[in-house]
């Protein structure tokens, strides 16, 4: 093995960003070749239901994410005095860009077709070349033109990645989750990423866990895919073997970076964040011999990191530096009230990936920022639920989630990044609600240190209502978009975004994909298992073309006559771009 370098900081009196030495040893981690597929395979292996019984089709939640580690929470009585920072009122709702278009595109239904059972949440990925549109979500794909044409039909995930959807031999049956999907400007290559796992008849985990990544063999999105496992299990760390919760995705020139939340199968704990560094070039190749390696049991301030999110780089910034630069960023929040921090991370020498043994570098560093904290569920505008109204329940509230951060971008020498947190009403009229907050940040690794500051932040949110899993993406020119998923008082859960452009937030939320009814899927409800609050999410995405073009995706409640709903189900997801 390898050692490599953690630097974690002593916080000066100032703004205290000096790190300091610890070591951390890099650990070998498996990876083999699971086979090929394509979207014709998949849709060949695809036991689609009879039109007639979608509306029925039984409900099946998909595992919600695992909780952020607690150290010690404590109940924090927000209001102005104690969080000032998060006192904010609202950004009008206004009309799209003139640039603006967009479609509907998968939703429960077709999730349904594609599987014959229906999930929630969708949990959202999407990846484009700027001419065609690959979307994967809780448990389907499809492929669209830039327009919103189809160019295939809701594909199943287990197809497509080759997952069997029966019982194993011991009785236990594979499941699929948390889907993410990055179309590779460099090579020209989509890359498709989800969760393995193994659950027993009664539910419990058994095994390990395993992140299926699949290369497409060409540029070609409707053509062959290579399908690598990677294993998640961690099964020498700590109470592993682990399920390698929620990976989340990067690439550099380099590398292809994920992260998983290792929580053990036995007692259920958080024990490590395992950050994996991944062969680039060995994935395209489709070898059989895939060069990667991995960390993990990562200190950070006070605790453990947790969700470390890799960065994407948008077309044309350069990751080369330091014979390759991969940055990363965390959030901290270590008692689920507020916290004022993120923790930056750099790997550095992911050149060494090409060879057999990679040598990276690991460092980190935490920077001062404004405050964020734990967001609170979403209260959605009154109107006909009928699987509620049929069950006598209230109007169910939307999950916000919790303050981990969603995606990162790496443009131009800075890094761009949000999470969903609570936000205070000026007048204390009504209580918290949630909004996100937005970070820009500029980093600056070397082989021997890391430090980094924010260079430009603010908060998100409108009146009334909630901003929720914003996805923020960043071009080359230093315009952006944030995109999120909202809904309040006077919108029933709906997309939007904010622009950004010189550094600065545009003061106005432009509505995209308009919701027409309440949320009112099952997990919800009680006698689902739910406790007023139902799945949304678990993030967004928002994705740069390599001409530069923005594009979102996000989960809304759209039109039930154009877009049937199942009986348990009334989830959509709606494709957006600016120019």
């Amino acid at each position: 093995m390898n050692v490599s370098r953690l630097l974690t900081w002593a916080i000066s009196a100032a703004l205290g960003i000096t790190p300091s030495l610890h070591a951390t040893q890099q650990k070998h981690i498996d990876v083999h070749k699971k086979g090929t597929t394509s979207m014709a395979q998949a849709r060949a292996l695809a036991e689609a239901p009879e039109t007639s019984g979608l509306y029925a089709m039984k409900p099946r939640a998909m595992r919600k994410q695992m909780p952020k580690p607690f150290v010690g929470r404590s109940h924090v009585e927000l209001n102005q005095a104690t969080s000032a920072g998060l006192v904010f009122g609202g950004f009008p709702i206004v009309a799209p860009d003139k640039t603006f278009s967009g479609f509907d595109a998968l939703d429960s239904t077709d999730s349904g077709e594609a599987n014959g059972f229906v999930v929630e949440p969708p949990d959202q990925g999407l990846a484009t070349n700027g001419e065609d549109i690959l979307e994967p979500v809780n448990l389907a794909l499809r492929v669209f033109t830039k327009t919103g044409a189809a160019l295939t039909p809701p594909v199943s995930l287990n197809a497509f990645f080759g997952v069997p959807t029966a019982p194993n031999k011991d009785g236990t049956t594979d499941q699929l989750s948390d889907p993410r999907a990055f179309y590779d400007w460099e090579s020209k290559r989509w890359f498709v990423t989800i969760l393995e796992y193994a659950t027993t008849p009664a539910g419990n985990l058994s095994g390990g866990s395993e992140v299926l990544v699949a290369v497409s063999d060409t540029s070609d999105v409707l053509g062959s895919y290579t399908v690598q496992s990677i294993d998640v299990s961690d099964a020498s760390f700590g109470q592993c073997p682990c399920l390698g919760d929620q990976p989340l995705l990067g690439l550099n020139k380099d590398g292809v970076y994920l992260n998983t939340n290792e929580y053990s199968n036995t007692t259920g704990f958080f024990q490590t964040a395992l950050l994996i560094a991944v062969s680039k070039r060995d994935l395209i190749a489709g070898s059989s011999s895939v060069s990667a390696a991995g960390f993990d049991g990562l200190p950070v301030a006070e605790g453990q990191a947790f969700s470390i999110q890799p960065s994407f780089p948008s077309p044309g910034t350069s990751t080369t530096e330091n014979r390759g630069t991969e940055y990363l960023v965390s959030s901290l929040d270590f008692t689920g009230t507020v916290d004022n921090r993120l923790a930056v991370w750099s790997l550095t020498n992911t050149q060494s990936l090409n060879g057999s043994v990679p040598n990276l570098n690991l460092q980190v560093t935490v920077i001062t920022t404004q405050e964020y904290g734990q967001p609170v569920p979403a209260v959605q505008r009154p109107g006909s639920y009928p699987l509620g109204e049929s069950l006598g329940e209230p109007e169910e509230a939307i999950d916000t989630g919790d303050d981990r951060l969603q995606q990162v971008f790496y443009s131009q020498g800075k890094l761009y990044t949000a999470l969903t947190t609570v936000l205070l009403e000026p007048k204390e009229t009504t209580g918290p609600r949630s909004g996100a907050a937005w970070f820009a940040i500029e980093p600056n690794a070397t082989f021997a240190s890391l430090s980094a500051k924010i260079w430009k932040q603010g908060l998100i949110g409108i009146d009334d209502g909630s901003v929720m899993y914003p996805a923020f993406a960043v071009n080359a020119a230093g315009n952006g978009v944030i995109a999120f998923s909202l809904t309040g008082a006077n919108y029933f859960p709906s997309t939007g975004y904010v622009d950004f452009s010189k550094g600065s937030v545009s003061p106005k939320v432009h509505l995209a994909g308009i919701g027409q009814t309440p949320d009112d899927g099952f997990s919800g409800y009680p006698e689902f298992g739910g406790a007023g609050v139902g799945r949304w999410g678990d993030y967004s995405a928002a994705m740069v073309s390599p001409n530069g073009d923005l594009w979102m995706a996000a989960e809304y409640i759209p039109n039930t006559f154009s877009r049937p709903r199942t009986k348990y189900t009334n989830w959509g997801t709606f494709i957006y771009q600016v120019h």
